[in-house]
């Protein structure tokens, strides 16, 4: 299965009063490494070091004529996580690529698990591309698709499913 596993620094604030992560966090944890993943920095940030990663899509930030928008989110916990100052590694990849949409899956793992037989969480979430000036699904070009073939991977079994 093609993935990319990103490194998510986790924050002091992630932690609630139990000492894991707050259900709401985890949700950043996993925008966090999906924006490192598939969304590119500007090249002025790149001369200062910004790291570029390959999967980035092309060009969909604030000034495109193409926007991404969170269509839905769903996550399943397996264990509590606490606080790690080695940071946390959100593996994911694209279980299903649309007319219009992207399917990402998830799995929340850290380094001391790093084939992922025990993670922390499962989680989804599908964008939907849509154009910037009118607000409707725009569907994914044959290059964009092409390109986005190589972090295609299974879907996830949820528990429900």
């Amino acid at each position: 299965m093609a993935h990319l596993d990103i490194t998510v620094p986790m924050r002091w604030s992630d932690i609630d009063g139990y000492g894991h992560v707050n259900n709401s966090a985890m949700l950043t944890l996993l925008e966090e490494a999906r924006i490192r993943a598939f969304w590119g920095a500007p090249d002025e940030q790149i001369a200062l070091g910004a790291e570029v990663l390959p999967s980035a899509l092309p060009t969909y930030d604030s000034g495109s004529t193409v926007h991404t928008v969170v269509a839905s989110n769903r996550i399943e916990y397996a264990r509590e996580l606490g606080f790690r100052r080695d940071a946390v590694i959100v593996r994911l990849w694209l279980s299903r690529i649309g007319g219009a949409s992207l399917t990402i899956d998830y799995q929340v793992l850290t380094r001391d698990d790093p084939e992922g037989t025990s993670p922390y969480a499962t989680a989804r979430t599908v964008i939907v591309l849509v154009d910037a000036a009118t607000g409707r699904p725009t569907r994914i070009d044959a290059d964009l698709r092409a390109s986005l073939r190589d972090y295609e991977g299974e879907p996830l079994r949820f528990r429900e499913d």
